[in-house]
């Protein structure tokens, strides 16, 4: 009995310990992270944003695209690792990095600066995330098909996936309007519209038969008109009004 019982006190005495080694290694890494993560920031903020706002980026187009990169790094890097054009250990950390970053900035940049319109922005990055975890496990689970084209169930199952996702998104969130800032007025206006997820409309500056009096520096809506498969961006086609409350100039 003796015995049983200093089995037992030792197993005690090392499970705590271990549980306190590994709590202490989880707080240490947790403020790692969030060390790296602020140093991160700083450096973009300081350093990296500065070469976009030259170019006229602002800051909410520089979200998503940043969002949209590491994205599709997640994406680039999985298909590299399933059709075995990199080797799982060089694939795991850029999965890990471009996946953790895709996240963190779904979750908060993204939120902070399309907080009226956050919803559609989550779904969709968020989906084509999960996309891309579906393809992994058809690795994992499926890895070839005995049939001509071994790969073929990757193909489409990803078709598949992104044409539901396609449909919801369209009948859920799509608008054919959207909003931007007169820089210019005049009988031909130069309007500035950021991006719109819910339009399929991209950051620039449009010329526009300025019907509505907008003078620089109004809020107007627009109608836009989306293209074949929309993979340029939808068009926008006319100011329909001037907008009295800036806040309705939503992302």
């Amino acid at each position: 009995m003796d015995m049983v019982e200093k089995i037992g006190e030792a197993t005690f005495r090392l499970a705590g310990r271990v549980y306190y080694h590994a709590l202490g290694f989880l707080i240490r890494l947790i403020l790692f992270l969030r060390r790296l993560r602020n140093i991160a920031g700083d450096v973009d903020a300081r350093r990296i944003y500065p070469l976009f706002e030259r170019r006229g980026v602002e800051f909410k187009d520089y979200v998503i695209l940043k969002t949209q990169l590491s994205t599709f790094l997640f994406f680039i890097v999985a298909v590299m690792l399933i059709f075995d054009f990199l080797h799982l250990k060089v694939a795991a950390p850029l999965l890990v990095i471009s996946g953790l970053l895709s996240l963190s900035l779904t979750f908060g940049q993204v939120k902070e600066y399309f907080s009226e319109d956050y919803p559609p922005y989550r779904d969709f990055f968020l989906t084509y995330f999960l996309i891309t975890i579906l393809l992994l496990l058809f690795k994992v689970l499926i890895p070839r098909v005995e049939w001509r084209y071994p790969y073929i169930h990757f193909l489409l199952a990803s078709l598949a996936a992104v044409a539901a996702f396609s449909t919801y998104f369209r009948r859920r969130y799509a608008r054919d309007y959207t909003f931007g800032r007169v820089i210019k007025g005049g009988s031909i206006a130069r309007v500035k519209v950021n991006y719109d997820i819910r339009a399929g409309v991209k950051p620039g500056v449009h010329a526009l038969p300025n019907d509505v009096n907008a003078r620089e520096g109004d809020v107007v809506k627009l109608r836009v008109e989306r293209n074949l498969f929309n993979l340029r961006g939808s068009s926008i086609t006319e100011i329909l009004e001037v907008l009295v409350d800036a806040g309705q100039g939503g992302g």
